[in-house]
């Protein structure tokens, strides 16, 4: 019985060796298959997702080529660098330098109309001809530039990229001003000097006057266009300070009220908040400019901005006079609502009609006509801007020295009630 048991427990010890023999063989042969399925498998795999990639690429479009890269040419560089302003494009680039040119332009042209005005009582056909050759001078100069900045933008038009149509538009500027700069050229070259001398100094007087506005115009289209710029890529929050301010009054200028309005959005997203504008121009002002002068119309928008500045109620908080462009200028009210805006503005007019302005002991007439609007919560500030101007145009239209406001439903005049006004003389100049 011993014995059996013996011999029962070595065949179970044999067959359990013979049998882990066997699975051991296995085991070490199990690798090599699959390693040949996992390579096979792979390669497969590997030539399908080739043969996929392939067919991807062919159906891709052809990927556009890169755009020629805009030059800035260096002298333009320089000249920002002079004034530590940046410009990210040729378009931005072309539009400061015009600004800054356009200015020095201005003030030779100012030069010159006062040199004519101190001849104005005693005239000479000499000093006259020497007037007119001036101008001629200022203005070919001038105009060389205006080529300048054209053939920049023209030659580049390929690699504008997403300004092109700002530069296309630059260029129609440049276009047009050269137009109007040739046809004073040509008047010019038409006086009669032979004529009463006082009749040529009233045709100079016009012809500069003339020559000062397309100035005006032209500073104005390129200061819209760096704004335009600045909106679009999202960089009025980081424009530099000396950028925003007007040195004519102190005040923040275009691209600061721009700025200041997209601060007042960045912070109030959800556009809860009052806002509203007033555009405010000094009436007759062409007049008073061609009669003084532009250097004395350039202290009086002086004189009147710091005026209003003054007139605005500070202690509210959000309250701020702006200079738009030349004699204009916007009125910014936070956290104020359109009528609480319009009785500000209708003080602030009778304010400006009530006060003495004078010159050279000279009393001026000065009024101002305004016109206010409400920001809405799907605003843009062109919108925001032309309802505005729109509401000051009408104002002028129906007798200027006024208000109108509009509330979505276009301009409206209103009924102002009369505000007590102390009487206050200021100083043109001083």
């Amino acid at each position: 019985m011993f014995l059996f048991l013996l011999l029962m427990i070595g065949a179970n010890l044999l067959i359990g060796f013979c049998a882990a023999v066997r699975v051991r063989q296995l085991i070490q042969s199990q690798p090599s298959i699959v390693a040949v399925e996992t390579e096979e498998v792979f390669l497969n795999d590997f030539e399908n997702q080739a043969a996929a990639d392939e067919n991807t690429d062919a159906a891709k479009p052809e990927q556009p080529q890169p755009e020629a890269e805009e030059v800035i040419p260096y002298e333009y560089l320089s000249a920002l660098e002079e004034e530590s302003v940046v410009a990210n494009s040729l378009v931005e680039a072309s539009a400061q330098v015009l600004r800054l040119e356009v200015g020095k332009y201005r003030a030779r042209l100012i030069e010159i109309e006062n040199k004519l005005r101190e001849t104005w009582y005693q005239p000479t056909e000499d000093a006259l001809h020497e007037i007119a050759e001036q101008l001629d001078t200022v203005n070919i100069d001038w105009l060389d530039k205006q080529a300048e900045a054209a053939q920049h933008l023209d030659n580049s038009q390929s690699g504008l990229g997403a300004y092109s149509d700002i530069g296309s538009r630059l260029c129609d500027t440049l276009f047009e001003q050269t137009a109007q700069i040739e046809t004073t050229l040509s008047n010019l070259q038409q006086i009669d000097f032979q004529d009463n001398l006082n009749d040529v100094c009233r045709k100079l007087v016009l012809e500069i006057a003339r020559l000062v506005d397309l100035c005006h115009d032209l500073r104005d289209k390129m200061t819209e266009t760096i704004v335009t710029v600045l909106r679009a890529e999202k960089r009025l929050g980081t424009v530099d300070k000396g950028m925003k301010f007007d040195s004519l009054t102190g005040l923040k200028n275009r691209t600061g009220l721009e700025c200041q309005i997209f601060e007042w959005w960045r912070d109030d997203i959800r556009r809860e908040r009052a806002l509203s504008l007033a555009a405010v121009d000094i009436d007759e002002f062409r007049k008073l400019n061609e009669r003084l002068g532009t250097e004395v119309g350039d202290m009086v928008i002086g004189s009147v901005g710091k005026y209003l500045a003054d007139c605005m109620r500070t202690e509210r908080g959000f309250e701020y006079a702006m200079r738009l462009e030349g004699q204009r200028f916007m009125l910014f009210f936070g956290d104020v609502g359109p009528r609480g805006a319009t009785s500000a503005v209708e003080r602030i007019r009778q304010t400006i009609d009530g006060t003495f302005f004078e010159y050279d002991g000279e009393e001026l007439e000065i009024s101002v006509s305004a016109g206010v609007t409400e920001a809405k919560p799907d605003d843009t500030v062109p919108k925001l801007f032309t309802r505005a101007i729109t509401s000051l145009r009408t104002a002028k239209k129906n007798g200027r020295n006024r208000t109108f406001i509009d509330e979505g439903q276009g301009p409206k005049p209103i009924d102002p009630p009369t505000y007590q006004i102390r009487d206050k003389v200021i100083t043109i100049g001083k």
